[in-house]
């Protein structure tokens, strides 16, 4: 199966109803680079309605394209990134007992990018669709993870 690209938009069936996704970027032996929507929805959302979204809460990483072959997500279609999401996120990660550290995505690598002193960055985190539907449901935000 071909790897999913920055633009397509896909639905999850969560406890709020159908939440929606955004890959921005792609990283082989990570994942796709996911957003998801602030507002969910009580039908399946059409292109119309991810293309009108203005409210994105995080970035997390998912394996998208085996979640679609699996068929616990469904796609939607392409959409052009919004402006505020083409650029890769600074993210956070934890350094053992040193606390958080800024990486950035360098040529198909993270890169450390000194200590993180916000803690509102998203982080550097690799999610299955369990995880990614609590994540949701419970309303969180990187800053409940500090």
């Amino acid at each position: 199966m071909a790897r999913p690209t920055p633009g397509l938009s896909f639905s999850v069936v969560c406890d709020l109803g159908f939440a929606v996704g955004l890959v921005t970027h792609d990283v082989p032996r990570t994942g796709s680079l996911i957003w998801i929507a602030e507002p969910t929805f009580d039908e399946p959302p059409t292109l119309q309605d991810v293309e009108e979204i203005k409210a994105w809460r995080w970035p997390v990483f998912f394996p998208l394209s085996a979640a679609i072959h699996r068929k616990i997500v469904t796609p939607i279609g392409m959409v052009p990134v919004p402006t505020d999401l083409q650029k890769f996120p600074l993210l956070r990660s934890r350094r053992g007992r040193a606390g958080w550290v800024l990486v950035k995505f360098v040529n198909g690598s993270f890169q450390p990018a000194g200590p993180a002193t916000d803690p509102a960055i998203p982080r550097y985190s690799v999610v299955n669709d369990t995880r990614l539907k609590e994540m949701i449901v419970s309303g969180w935000r990187p800053e409940k993870v500090w």
